[in-house]
């Protein structure tokens, strides 16, 4: 529907139709047309029901009368429409990527000299190339083209026309009425492809073009030109055989600014694993939408979005759509349709907000990168992350305490096999918890809290450290600690936690004394009021929570600020850095 907002502005409602990226597709398609014909920025808004796209008030004799989006000729059968100015010839461009391909793997294997530096900027490939191989392989390229052949065909008077015909009929929320040549296909409609029925079904087969009655041309072709400017597709697989196409989902941004960060997104080398790449992609969003904003752009970055201050990342953009592509052979059908959140954990006020809420960022993608897609315990330690992402409010921090608590035991196993596994920092922790959850941040300000969470480190990552440092009087690793306390935590009522950090500080309070008397470093003791304190917090809070936390903060790496001075008889150890 479109509102007169006032006298200059204007708004189209995009509904959301379909629940996936096609309706995202046709927002920022109906953005980037209606881009072409005012000065002023185009916004896109969640209203929950649909995408409202918000501009000054076009002039249809403005818009420039091409497709938006290149005819992609995949063949010499391929019927090219005369005057086209975007055509790509997908051989030629396949043969560049190729030979890319292998000149990048020779550059691996020897020093680059000036000749092969110039062969790969020959075969430098289009920025949309990935865009144009997912086209082709998910079978979209024939009604994309069609289209694009049809408004070439137009004058530009008769396009106008029907754009403007097209632009009313959006905003009463009918059909178009264009007839111009296109069909539904899953790459910009993925419900497309799970079929359809009718009451007693007599002759259909797959060829049938019921489905194409619900089918609006313009609102595909909005789709096509929104595909380019907002898909960024990946190939999964050993045979690079399956496709996974990931789309932001637009919370308030200007269409330009959106299109700005997909680009640098889509450049960006990301795993191919799926929770992993899901991950990634949504954190490392978030940081472009935080490095490229007005207020806090770093010194060597174009601005691309306008507004950042006052707001949080998922205030902008609010989560990544997921769709993935599964190979059957012959074919690809839709598998999976998921959404991915963007971190909403602190609001962005001042400069030092957006440094925080980077850092965070930093140290989260560093730990995602680390883990491994084919070992089993890891993959499930990616898909948890994934599940916190995917989760809003107090229960998604709980899921991110535990993942917190599992990959702590991960640290202590992956790094006695010599692998250097970044760490969590505890400042990081405190701000993200302090952020979200008021009531946990008071566990973590207790003193109790942090003395035995200090211990824990003491005994396990920092011991592990002092080990791989050849450090001599390194001491007891508790290796059994961490999966212990998480084990007890998840027992029924609180006594079993209780007595298993109790014997823990019984014994590391007794390791402290000996170490003391052979003149070894050794930090001081857990008192018998911090450990009440602890008790006290474990009966407010239950050990589901507090067990989890314990384990989670405890092997986190302390910064080297937090770091007290070290004494004669009160000597921390030196914690290795990421």
């Amino acid at each position: 529907m479109a509102e007169q907002l006032d006298q200059n502005l204007i708004s189209y409602e995009i509904p959301k139709a379909t629940g996936t990226h096609g309706d995202i597709f046709a927002a920022v398609g109906l953005a980037l047309l209606l881009k072409t014909a005012v000065e002023t920025e185009v916004r896109i808004i969640d209203t929950g029901l649909g995408f409202e796209v918000r501009t000054a008030q076009p002039s249809v004799d403005s818009i420039p009368p091409v497709p938006g989006y290149p005819f992609l000729k995949t063949n010499e059968k391929t019927a090219v429409p005369a005057g086209d100015f975007d055509l790509v010839d997908y051989k030629t461009e396949k043969a560049k990527a190729d030979r890319r391909r292998k000149l990048q793997r020779a550059k691996r294997s020897k020093a680059a000299g000036a000749e092969l530096q110039q062969l790969l900027q020959q075969d430098e490939p289009r920025a949309d190339w990935r865009l144009l191989q997912v086209l082709n392989t998910l079978q979209g390229d024939e009604t994309t083209n069609r289209v694009h052949a049809q408004i070439l065909s137009m004058s530009t008077a008769e396009f106008r026309q029907a754009v403007a015909k097209a632009l009313g009929s959006l905003s009463r929320f009918e059909p178009s009425g264009l007839d111009w040549p296109a069909t539904s296909v899953q790459l910009f409609a993925p419900n497309a492809a799970k079929g359809y029925s009718r009451l007693k079904p007599d002759s259909t087969d797959r060829n049938d073009k019921t489905k194409e009655q619900w089918l609006d041309p313009f609102v595909e072709w909005l789709r096509y030109r929104g595909y380019f400017a907002a898909a960024c597709p990946y190939f999964q697989g050993d045979g690079a055989e399956h496709v996974r196409l990931l789309c932001p989902v637009p919370r308030d941004i200007d269409v330009d600014g959106l299109r700005g960060v997909v680009a640098v997104l889509r450049d960006i080398s990301l795993p191919a694993a799926a929770p992993k790449l899901d991950s990634l992609a949504a954190l490392k969003l978030a940081e472009l939408l935080i490095r490229y904003s007005a207020e806090f752009h770093d010194a060597d970055k174009p601005t691309l979005i306008q507004r950042m201050r006052g707001r949080t990342p998922a205030d902008v953009i609010s989560a990544v759509s997921v769709t993935h592509y599964q190979s059957l052979g012959n074919a690809k059908a839709v598998s999976a349709i998921s959404s991915v959140a963007l971190p909403g954990w602190l609001n962005l006020k001042e400069p030092n907000d957006a440094s925080v809420f980077l850092a965070i960022l930093g140290e989260h993608q560093r730990v995602i990168r680390e883990l491994r897609h084919d070992h089993s315990d890891e993959i499930g330690l990616l898909i948890q992350y994934r599940r916190f992402l995917e989760t809003r409010g107090d229960q998604a921090i709980a899921i991110l305490i535990d993942f917190m608590a599992r990959y702590g035991s991960l640290v202590l196993r992956g790094r006695e096999q010599g692998r250097k596994i970044p760490q969590f920092t505890t400042a990081n922790t405190e701000k993200l918890i302090m952020a979200h959850d008021q009531s946990l941040s008071a566990v973590l300000a207790e003193p109790g809290f942090k003395a035995v969470a200090a211990a824990i480190r003491t005994a396990t990552v920092n011991a592990q450290a002092q080990k791989a440092m050849n450090r001599p009087d390194y001491r007891e690793i508790r290796y059994d600690l961490l999966p212990d306390l998480r084990r007890k935590a998840s027992l029924p009522g609180n006594e079993p936690l209780v007595q298993a950090i109790s014997e823990f500080i019984s014994l590391y309070n007794v390791e402290n004394a000996r170490r003391r008397e052979l003149g070894k470093p050794a930090p001081r003791n857990v008192t018998t009021e911090e450990f009440e304190s602890l008790i006290r917090l474990i009966e407010t809070h239950g050990a589901a929570t507090v067990g989890p936390m314990l384990c989670a903060y405890g092997s986190c790496r302390l910064a080297r600020e937090e770091e007290p001075a070290e004494t004669e008889n009160d000597l921390q150890t030196v914690e290795e850095g990421d």
